[in-house]
């Protein structure tokens, strides 16, 4: 008996240790399948998380390259408003004045092969249309609106350019801005900008009384522009990017009609009875046909950077032509203007950089050159030329030889020696710096009016001079030949010079 009932003790056991075993078969088999769906939604998440880094990757990449394309867009605008752009837009912008009037409008297009961009549409359906024009002068573009198309070329051949739609030049306005910028309590909606290197101020040049520009205002103000690009990339990106720019302002400054920047100055007169020297601000025969600068006081005639030097220049002048120079002081009108140069037009170094400088905002002619190797210019397209010698031509100086009946226009930089002939004269700005050795021979009814300034900064080899030498200028004949001092042609110059970035932003429509 006590056997069965063991037996029956170790079926039962048996029978329990099979059930356990397949209990835990099915929870082993619950734990696989569970794990099997995690790691199933872990790679889903996987899956999604890589697609949404991809589709951010793309979308920060056509951002980016929007953003980049309308960059391009408000450079190449930038880079044609110089009026020494093989394909400026100069023409297209300034009227006979020289300036943009507010109102007026311009359009760079850029459509792709078989598109039609029209900014000035500003229907829904139209994906180019210009609405942030509205934002900032309260009205759609005007339908007038200069359109003209982007030229993007390497050695004449077209090439493909960046993938902005279109650039827009403005002037720019306190009601472009949104701001009181001259402080009279008002929003001025219809006078343009203008900025002497300092400060912005509304400006009229056709009525510089109205608004009255203010009292410490620099000797050349220019007008600020707009320049706006929209750049939509194939995959619909969109950036909208604006500069505010002004042509860049070199800020030549000159205290006299011909300054000699330097001591024991050469300085033989002409004796011809026409020829006159005038510091006296406009006092030529050829006003410039468009000016924005207040007029100056009166400045000496000749310039010198000593006391000494003041009878050291009046000896060169025959007895006979003294009252030939006119300006500031007394006769002849020749002044000690050491103090008046700017800290630029001081030092062998500082003229050297200005050099430097003005070569930057210009064009670089090797010499010895003729005109016919410069542009001369004209007066609504003055032109800014550098004749130097390039140390790799053999042979080269930086020796300029104007001849005949010519005039030039803008502003002139002759690091070697300059030589003046026949009929000949200049609009604008004539510096002589490097060996500071100007030649004029003969006569001619033709005039210089602006300023001329010559500064020994080289010795004969090119190198830096360790302070600054003797300049010398030779004026034989005459003729009606002279320099007058004319502030207007001096700011007309320098607006040949290209285009400074005064501000930048991101903006939407």
């Amino acid at each position: 008996m006590e056997g069965i009932q063991k037996e029956g003790e170790k079926n039962m056991q048996n029978r329990s240790l099979k059930t356990g075993k397949k209990s835990e078969r099915g929870v082993a088999l619950f734990i696989a399948i569970f794990a099997l769906l995690l790691i199933s939604v872990v790679a889903m998440a996987l899956m999604v998380m890589a697609g949404t880094e991809t589709s951010l990757n793309s979308n920060y990449k056509t951002s980016v390259q929007a953003f980049y394309d309308a960059r391009a867009g408000v450079e190449e605008a930038r880079g044609r408003l110089w009026a020494g752009n093989p394909n400026s837009i100069a023409p297209q912008v300034f009227n006979a004045a020289g300036v943009m009037p507010v109102g007026n409008v311009l359009y760079i297009t850029n459509p792709a092969a078989g598109e039609v961009v029209n900014p000035l549409n500003t229907a829904a359906n139209n994906p180019y249309a210009d609405n942030q024009y509205a934002s900032e002068w309260g009205t759609n573009p005007p339908a007038g609106s200069t359109m003209t198309a982007s030229v993007w070329t390497q050695a004449g051949v077209p090439i493909a350019g960046p993938l902005y739609k279109w650039v827009r030049v403005t002037p720019v306005t306190e009601r472009s801005e949104n701001m009181d910028v001259d402080g009279d309590g008002t929003i001025d909606g219809a006078n343009a900008l203008f900025y002497d290197g300092v400060q912005q101020f509304p400006f009229n040049p056709a009525n510089p009384a109205s608004p009255a520009p203010p009292a410490n205002v620099g000797a050349t103000p220019y007008q600020v522009f707009e320049v706006t690009a929209l750049a939509v990339t194939p995959l619909g990106s969109q950036r909208i990017v604006q500069y505010k720019v002004s042509p860049t302002n070199l800020n030549l400054k000159f205290p006299s009609a011909l300054t000699f920047d330097g001591l024991a100055p050469t300085y033989n007169a002409p004796n011809s009875n026409p020829f006159d020297m005038n510091g006296n601000d406009r006092s030529g025969s050829n006003p410039a046909p468009a000016c924005t600068v207040p007029p100056q006081t009166a400045k000496p005639a000749v310039g010198v950077v000593s006391i000494a030097d003041i009878a050291t220049a009046a000896s060169g002048i025959p007895a006979n032509r003294l009252n030939h120079y006119l300006g500031s002081g007394g006769t002849p009108s020749i002044g000690n203007i050491a103090s008046l140069l700017p800290s630029t037009e001081n030092s062998v170094s500082s003229l050297n950089q200005l050099v430097q400088q003005i070569a930057k905002a210009g064009t670089v002619v090797t010499g010895p050159a003729t005109q016919g190797s410069i542009n001369m210019g004209s007066p609504l397209n003055p032109q800014i030329t550098v004749v130097q010698a390039d140390p790799n031509v053999p042979g080269s100086t930086g020796d300029l030889t104007l001849t005949g009946n010519n005039t030039g226009y803008g502003i002139l930089v002759v690091t070697g020696t300059l030589t003046f002939s026949g009929n000949s004269g200049w609009r604008g700005v004539v510096l002589v710096i490097g060996q500071g050795s100007l030649q004029e021979n003969g006569g001619g009814n033709n005039e210089f009016d602006g300023a001329m300034l010559v500064a020994k900064t080289l010795d004969a080899q090119g190198h830096p001079l360790p302070t600054l030498g003797a300049p010398v200028v030779n004026w034989n004949g005459g003729g009606g030949n002279g320099v007058y001092y004319d502030s207007c042609w001096i700011a007309n110059a320098t607006s040949g010079s290209n285009y400074q970035v005064l501000s930048f932003r991101e903006i939407s429509q």
